[in-house]
This record gives structure tokens, C-alpha cells and sequence, in this order.
């Protein structure tokens, strides 16, 4: 299964946003942008990985998913990963077990894609 999700990084620079979808590591992450661009970008990277995954695992808005089941982490290399919660972390284990979640994002200042892939 494949999930993708775009987005502008200027709709991102909100906290009250960043309160209710990420958790205090992924805060952390985010508050080391070098400046109100980088941070809004990585707003926005958190919001399109954690729709991308919700999509690869075929839940959607009425699921009972939320994006507090998703957790963005980065290995030592700064490589994203996801950790999974919840709603998601039961689907993941009922549809697809023994299954892993790749994602890939990038960003610029204009555009945000994130890519989740489940192999």
C-alpha cells in the first residue's frame, strides 16, 4: 500500500496545530529550525508524513485514527521513521503483519510531499 499527501508549508506555522497532532519529540525536532521557514516546512513534513501513513493504511478521517497514533522519529543519519500508536498501530497488525512503513518526504519553502510505503 501506498500513501501520499502535498501541502504548502505557509498554511503550517501554527502552534496550536503543532500541539494537538505531534508529540513532544517531534516538537523538539521542529523547534531546532534554523528559521520561520524551516520550522513551517517542518510543520508541514510532520502533517503530510502522518496523512501519508493513514492513507497506506486505508484509514481515513472517520477511522478513529488520530495523528497522536503516528510518532516522526529520525535515526542517527537524520533518516524519518515512523512509530505507530493506537488505531493505526492495530491496523497495521491486522492487515499488515510482518510488514514495515518506509517514508520519504521532502521539502521546499512553496511545497511539502510525503511519501509512505508499506512493504
Amino acid at each position: 500500500m501506498i500513501g501520499i499527501d502535498i501541502d504548502k508549508p505557509e498554511r503550517f506555522d501554527d502552534d496550536q496545530l503543532l500541539n494537538r497532532i505531534a508529540f513532544e519529540e517531534e516538537i523538539q525536532h521542529i523547534n531546532k529550525a534554523r528559521c520561520a521557514s524551516l520550522r513551517s516546512q517542518r510543520i508541514a513534513s510532520l502533517f503530510s508524513v502522518k496523512e501519508a501513513v493513514m492513507k497506506a493504511l486505508g484509514l481515513g478521517k472517520d477511522s478513529g485514527v488520530s495523528f497522536k497514533d503516528i510518532k516522526m522519529l529520525h535515526d542517527e543519519s537524520g533518516k524519518p521513521f515512523v512509530v505507530l500508536y493506537g488505531r493505526a498501530k492495530k491496523q497495521m497488525e491486522e492487515k499488515f503483519k510482518d510488514k514495515n512503513i518506509e517514508i520519504s518526504l521532502s521539502h521546499t519553502p512553496e511545497i511539502v510531499v510525503a511519501v509512505a510505503v508499506i512493504n
